[in-house]
């Protein structure tokens, strides 16, 4: 049978639209040889694998109101936009609590090779390298670990060490790993992008003070300013796919009235609905 591989972008809030495709993929029961996740869309696989339906809306829209999810105080408190204590240790293991074993009974590892499990992979951005790296959690620590650095947006947050070395968010090297994919010898793809048909990523606008703010990290700053580059040319790539019959190409049927960092929860709900409505039909 031909390998299949399932691909979650990343892109914020506007994953809502995925978390609605995550109920529909749960309903439907399928199954994937590789897992690949970006940034929010790596959080996203873990209430897929989990396998709790409605999960992935939940704890997005339930907090996102909250003063400790995002905005200044999470700045002041923790030094990043974004309140990494709310949303990847008390959400996850006390108010909406992951079901762990789940999870790793069905992420392929050495102890556990069934047909059953998927390989998932998480991509992160190496802040020294510039490069991406696509990350085989190994344990519950570090599966969270991986998903905060994959999240870490520059500008927004501070880079995530991870044995001694610092990650961003895993979009900046590769928001759509789709060239990972058919590396690891994927033929037929699932690919749930948070942008509509006709997207084109832009160029940053300033340049300059990219240059400025990570001037510690220059091979970081080549692939901030390269990444309209990468993501278009990923596009090219998704699309060439989606002709051939070799992909399914689920995204938003218009363009998205929310921001990365939205936090009107009805707005979020709706799109979380056209993620569920429009999975059903396609798959």
């Amino acid at each position: 049978m031909a390998k299949t591989g399932l691909i979650f972008e990343g892109g914020g809030m506007r994953g809502l639209f995925t978390a609605g495709v995550v109920d529909a993929l749960l309903e439907k029961q399928l199954h994937f040889d590789n897992i690949y996740g970006v940034s929010a869309g790596s959080c996203h696989v873990i209430s897929y694998l989990s396998g709790q339906k409605d999960r992935a809306r939940r704890v997005n829209v339930d907090y996102c109101t909250r003063p400790d999810y995002f905005g200044l105080r999470c700045l002041l408190t923790e030094g990043s936009m974004f309140g990494w204590k709310l949303i990847f240790d008390e959400i996850p293991n006390k108010l909406d609590p992951i079901d762990y074993d789940k999870v790793w009974q069905k992420i392929r590892t050495e102890e556990n090779n069934s047909e059953e499990t998927s390989h998932f992979y998480v991509t992160v951005t190496n802040a020294r390298t510039g490069q991406a790296e696509y990350i085989q959690p190994k344990n519950t620590a570090e599966l969270l670990d991986v998903c905060k650095a994959s999240c870490s947006l520059p500008f927004m947050c501070k880079p995530t060490l991870i044995n001694g070395n610092p990650y961003y968010d895993g979009g900046i090297a590769d928001s759509i790993p789709v060239r990972k994919a058919i590396e690891d010898g994927c033929e037929k793809l699932v690919i749930i992008l948070t942008q509509s048909e006709g997207f084109q990523k832009k160029p940053i606008k300033h340049p300059a003070l990219v240059k400025l703010l990570y001037q510690e990290y220059p091979k970081l700053t080549k692939s901030l300013l390269r990444r309209h580059e990468n993501y278009n040319e990923s596009l090219g790539i998704v699309h060439m796919l989606e002709q051939q019959g070799k992909a399914i190409v689920l995204r938003p049927p218009q363009a998205v009235n929310v921001s990365r960092t939205e936090r009107n929860p009805d707005r979020l709900n709706v799109l979380a609905h056209t993620g569920y409505e429009l999975a059903m039909q396609a798959l």
